[in-house]
């Protein structure tokens, strides 16, 4: 294992972007054919009409920071692309929440997220733990990288990222003492005045230095969709903030010693709904892992002296809720796509991360970022632990990499992947899960009646044991199974708690059986990552 490398990009900016878009190249592109993969429907016309529609939206963006639009052109020559499409993939988790509304499959390419603040007590200084989730598990960690600007007559900025986004706007820090994380949010909101959420952010780091500085920009900006703003601030202050379109909500707050605050995808207006939006399971989601990060808070919140390294560890081990068997399944802030788990501490110069390929699971190896703003080195340190953490891991990759085989149209390497994850997660409960989801594939390609028959047999045997947000699933694959083999089912819509999977077994119930199958197949779209699936009916 390696330590995470580390790009200098010093002296003219312009010229900076150019040199790091020549050395992204082949990084580039295996990124950006993942994040294609991931939202394409796997129907060639309808992707190219989506492509086009996307293209010309974009293309009517104008970005409104001359010096970022001057770092696109120049990143985009040298990845010698042209700077539409560099900005179309950039946008590409925008597209995703724009188009989600009406082409729900399309809510899969989500930028999950937690943020923990939290003071240092070894340090004497606030300190923001970050968990970024993104299900690109495979080539952002592949990529990963940590970048250092330092521009003339700009603070330098220390960011961490992947090849591919060139910005210091999903996870970064200044040398001011100030920390930013981006947290994505699902509304319907379409501004189409709005700014790229890469812009915005990249003005926020390379010019704040207090809350109100943030505040001022974040007053004046204008969003695509709707994203979040997590800050802290070199006087222990933090700011999150929701900006959505035209209309900006935030909280703000200070952070106390013996204290943590956790924030992760729910939305910061108490007068909207998370579940009101799609992908509809997030908002369990959230909960699940709001409940995980309270429970992680009042262990450390024992300690009588709290540490960056003891937040780390918290982030990167899973409650025991969240593989033990049972019913109090709970899916933890470490999910199966957490890409990157970090603890930041600009006013220190340093920062942890969890080192080694995602999900970022704590089996003993971390980086220490040190010295970041005079001469920054990355150090991989190795602690031996006494746990299955390994195996663990080891599964839950498996797990991630049976999506992106999905999101790549390989069944078969799906089916792959699913059967190793079940395999090396036996006697948790991800291993039911793992079955539920191989049964899924199935469904979705098998068509002989006896295998059917057995899918049938073997959903109903899954049922008691699956965790509750994917019991209504099961629910709606018996009834498919039904109909499909017996020309009616017995499920209706009170065996079904959700009311949107309600709606879908209304909806689904007036397709005729002759093509209920392909019909509902078509978008369907297994996300394990959220522990959900998501239905072209939904």
């Amino acid at each position: 294992m390696e330590a995470i490398k580390l790009t200098k990009l010093i002296g003219n900016s312009e010229e900076s972007f150019y040199q790091l878009g020549l050395k992204d190249r082949d990084g580039h592109t295996f990124l950006l054919n993942h994040m294609q993969s991931v939202l394409s429907l796997g129907i060639p016309k309808v992707d190219k009409i989506l492509r086009e529609i996307a293209g010309n939206f974009f293309d009517s963006q104008q970005e409104k920071n001359s010096l970022y639009e001057a770092w696109l052109s120049n990143y985009a020559n040298g990845l010698g692309i042209s700077t539409r499409e560099l900005v179309f993939t950039l946008l590409l988790p925008e597209l995703s929440s724009c188009l989600s509304k009406w082409v729900p499959s399309l809510s899969s390419a989500m930028l999950g997220c937690s943020s923990f603040f939290f003071w240092d007590d070894k340090d004497e200084s606030p300190v923001h733990g970050r968990i970024l989730d993104f299900p690109l598990v495979s080539s952002f960690d592949k990529y990963e990288r940590t970048i250092l600007y330092q521009f003339e007559n700009l603070p330098k900025v220390y960011s961490f990222g992947s090849t591919g986004f060139p910005f210091a706007s999903i996870t970064s820090m200044n040398e001011f003492g100030v920390t930013l994380a981006l947290h994505q949010k699902f509304t319907d909101v379409l501004n189409i005045h709005g700014r790229s959420v890469f812009d915005i952010g990249n003005e926020l780091i390379f010019n704040v230095k207090t809350m109100e500085d943030a505040l001022e920009i974040l007053e004046q900006a204008q969003s695509i969709t709707t994203w979040c703003f997590n800050m802290t601030f070199p006087d222990g202050r933090w700011l999150s903030a929701d900006l959505m379109g035209d209309k900006l909500h935030y909280e703000t707050g200070v952070i106390e010693k013996g204290s943590i605050t956790y924030f992760n995808n729910d939305l910061l207006d108490s007068n909207l709904k998370t579940s009101d939006y799609h992908p509809y399971a997030i908002g369990p989601h959230n909960q699940m892992r709001k409940n995980s990060g309270e429970s992680k808070i009042k262990k450390l919140e024992k300690k009588k002296s709290l540490s960056s390294f003891d937040v780390l560890k918290a982030m990167g081990t899973p409650n025991k809720e969240a593989f033990a068997l049972g019913d109090k399944w709970c899916l933890d802030t470490l999910t199966p796509s957490s890409v990157q788990v970090l603890a930041l501490s600009p006013q220190r110069a340093k920062a942890l991360s969890i080192a080694g390929e995602a999900p970022k699971v704590f089996v003993g190896a971390y980086e220490e970022h040190l010295d970041i703003w005079e001469d920054p080195q990355i150090k991989l340190i190795k602690k031996k632990i006494n746990n299955n953490a390994s195996e663990y891991k080891e599964g839950l990759s498996e797990y991630m990499l049976a999506q992106v085989a999905f999101d790549h149209k390989d069944f078969t390497l799906a089916y792959h992947h699913i059967q190793m994850a079940h395999d090396l997660l036996a006697q948790t409960k991800w291993e039911v899960i793992s079955e539920f989801y191989f049964l899924v594939f199935q469904f979705m390609k098998e068509k002989h009646k006896k295998v059917r028959a057995t899918l049938l047999d073997q959903f109903q045997v899954l049922l008691p044991d699956l965790p509750e947000v994917l019991q209504d699933h099961a629910w709606l694959f018996i009834a498919r199974l039904e109909r499909i083999l017996h020309k009616s089912t017995r499920v209706s819509e009170k065996d079904i708690k959700h009311p949107a999977l309600k709606k879908v077994l209304e909806l689904e119930s007036k397709i005729p059986t002759l093509i209920l199958h392909p019909t509902i197949t078509l978008l369907m779209a297994p996300r394990l990552d959220l522990v959900d699936i998501i239905y072209p009916l939904s």
